[in-house]
């Protein structure tokens, strides 16, 4: 029984390594070359280390196989925007949401971010949503993304829609991972103001990310970590 287990464990080891192996090398958007400055591809390296070339920015740093995932710098976890909604009343029949942006900044006084472009606000259901922008968007091409329910911010960083029943809030803008859900405290509360502190947005490093390794393929991941089929994957190049 020991010989047999003992032969398992070496055998699962090796298929380990021998996985470990094969996975290195260098995966590129379709047939693009690696040297193309405007084409993503990344270099997994034996000695767990990899070059990223993202929209011609390179990152770099460790990965590691995860069953079918190859996790990108997994010890150096990713930081996200801290939000605060403070609530009130005022005599009006209408819902007021503003927005206090708190962008970040360098040790030189520099910003670090784009600053506020849109939030999702949502009251008690998903369904039951309105878009806050800074600005009008509209749609340059056939395949960007619509952004319906449009409330664009006043010269006070306001808006205002009809007052509705509801109990909570459900509340999400970029440098986000979800949705943050905020209960009303007083069922009267018609005015919502949330602080936004910003995380840096132009950061040199990978944080915490990863692709699904599918055949000689790695995928991007959706917002559910599952294969994003909207990406298109990065191809395993022959050497």
């Amino acid at each position: 029984m020991k010989k047999i287990l003992s032969v398992i464990l070496v055998s699962t080891a090796s298929i380990l390594f021998s996985q470990g192996k094969d996975v290195t090398g260098i995966y590129a958007m379709g047939l693009i070359g690696k040297f193309n400055p405007g084409t993503n591809y990344i270099e997994l390296k034996p000695d767990s280390t990899f070059i990223y070339n993202l929209y011609g920015k390179k990152y770099e740093g460790n990965w590691k196989l995860s069953e079918n995932k190859i996790l990108l710098n997994p010890d150096i976890k990713k930081e996200f925007a801290t939000v605060k909604m403070k609530e009130s009343k005022n005599d009006s029949d209408s819902v007021t949401i503003k927005i206090n942006h708190i962008p970040k900044r360098d040790d030189s006084g520099k910003l670090r971010g784009n600053g506020f472009i849109m939030a999702t606000v949502y009251f008690d259901k998903k369904g039951n949503y309105i878009n806050i922008l800074k600005s009008p968007y509209v749609r340059n091409c056939g395949w960007a993304p619509r952004v319906r329910r449009q409330h664009i911010l006043d010269n006070e960083n306001s808006v205002t829609v009809p007052k509705k029943d509801f109990s909570q809030i459900g509340f999400m803008t970029y440098n986000l991972k979800d949705y943050i859900i905020f209960n009303k405290a007083d069922k009267d509360s018609n005015v919502f103001e949330f602080e936004i502190e910003d995380i840096a947005k132009d950061e040199d490093i990978i944080r915490d990310d990863f692709f699904i390794l599918d055949g000689k393929s790695l995928y991007y991941p959706n917002k559910k970590g599952k294969i994003d089929v909207m990406q298109l994957p990065l191809v395993k190049k022959k050497m």
